[in-house]
């Protein structure tokens, strides 16, 4: 196992593994810090393991006997030409609830088991609840899931599956959180937006990537709280500091119109477009507490971020669905965004692009059926 510890992202001071928080006393986020000393011969070695996020544990801060697992991980990546681009998509919706959160979940829900902890708390508009409700059960921890008033239906009866305490919160996402934070004084808070060992979990998809012989040039990926983002950097910068690739590929994350903060922060430029409805609710998050970090990380990569619009997630959600993909209208960001690439010459036709599909259609069957029939019916 490597020595892990955490950092803090804001005043760099530093806490022991196994302290039980999950912000800085600063305030500001923490991550989870190390130096590699392995080199690209870990692969080689570790080829014969189990195809789960586990094969990987020794990058991971968790002792081996405290993992809860539910086979994650190791999804499958299909090749297809779009406009003259290799695009490479990264089935991750196929990850035990239906998205790509497992693969932190299984990381931060066994972490916080190694450190005994019994009870747990998650803010989360669904997929990140879902998951973590999953995961929390598996290790026979008591979790209760704080949601919006209006989070999506499916996700809701998903939780609610997992035997987890679901709580409706009316109001703007913050004030989920804020009523989350309230009831963890009991428990523990384990939310996923601010846990840097949930994106220790996120960064094993990189080393798929790598394992699977792909060598990426850009990574196009939607950005909610940005923890994939994060994650999909920290895994490529492991194996650049490993030899295992030549160059960072650049990172291009997907914001929708109404919910811009990253790009905001990148381009200095205040949106004020308003929605009634997000068909992305996956990407809404106004206030992440990791902004400044993902804007680093976009920059540091000479990435971008891009905004897309209803209309175009719901065209590239029937793309999709034609090359035989079901996906959510959050997963289906991407390809509006790669399409928008594209048109602007920032991705040339030789270059190998990565996009992962994070969630499940049947995960949004209500928000599609509604959403698609509105514009149906504009269109006809």
């Amino acid at each position: 196992m490597l020595n892990f510890k955490l950092t803090c992202s804001g005043c760099k001071k530093e806490y022991s593994i196994n302290t039980k928080i999950w912000k800085c006393a600063c305030g500001s986020p923490l991550d989870v810090t190390y130096s590699i000393d392995f080199s690209k011969r870990y692969f080689e070695k570790i080829k014969d393991r189990t195809y789960t996020v586990w094969r990987y544990h020794e990058m991971l801060p968790v002792d081996k006997k405290s993992i809860v697992s539910l086979g994650e991980g190791c999804a499958p990546i299909i090749k297809r030409k779009f406009q003259k681009i290799n695009l490479y998509l990264k089935i991750d919706y196929l990850n035990p609830t239906g998205s790509f959160k497992d693969r932190g979940s299984t990381v931060l829900i066994s972490f916080l088991k190694s450190l005994g902890v019994k009870e747990i708390v998650e803010d989360s508009s669904g997929n990140a609840g879902a998951s973590i409700a999953a995961y929390s059960s598996a290790a026979g921890m008591k979790c209760s899931i704080y949601v919006p008033e209006k989070a999506p239906y499916p996700k809701i009866m998903q939780i609610k599956s997992y035997n987890a305490e679901i709580v409706k919160v009316s109001g703007d996402r913050s004030r989920v959180h804020e009523e989350a934070l309230k009831a963890s004084k009991k428990s523990f808070y384990a939310g996923h937006l601010w846990n840097p060992l949930f994106i220790e979990g996120l960064k094993t998809l990189s080393y798929e990537v790598y394992e699977h012989g792909v060598s990426v040039d850009a990574v196009v990926v939607p950005i909610g709280s940005g923890g994939n983002a994060i994650g999909i950097y920290k895994g490529f910068r492991d194996l650049l500091e490993m030899d295992a690739i030549a160059s960072m590929p650049r990172i291009y994350g997907v914001q929708a119109v109404g919910y811009a903060p990253i790009y905001e922060a990148l381009h200095r430029e205040y949106r004020t477009e308003k929605v009634d409805e997000l068909f992305a609710d996956g990407i809404a998050v106004p206030n992440p507490p990791r902004k400044n970090q993902i804007a680093r990380i976009i920059r540091e990569t000479e990435g971008d971020v891009v905004l897309v619009n209803n209309y175009q997630i719901l065209q590239a959600l029937r793309k999709l669905a034609k090359w035989g993909f079901f996906v959510e209208p959050t997963s289906a960001t991407v390809l509006a965004a790669t399409e928008y690439l594209i048109d602007s010459g920032m991705l040339d036709s030789h270059e190998k692009i990565l996009l992962p599909l994070t969630g499940f259609g049947f995960k949004a069957l209500d928000k599609i059926e509604k959403i698609s029939e509105n514009y149906y019916n504009k269109e006809s």
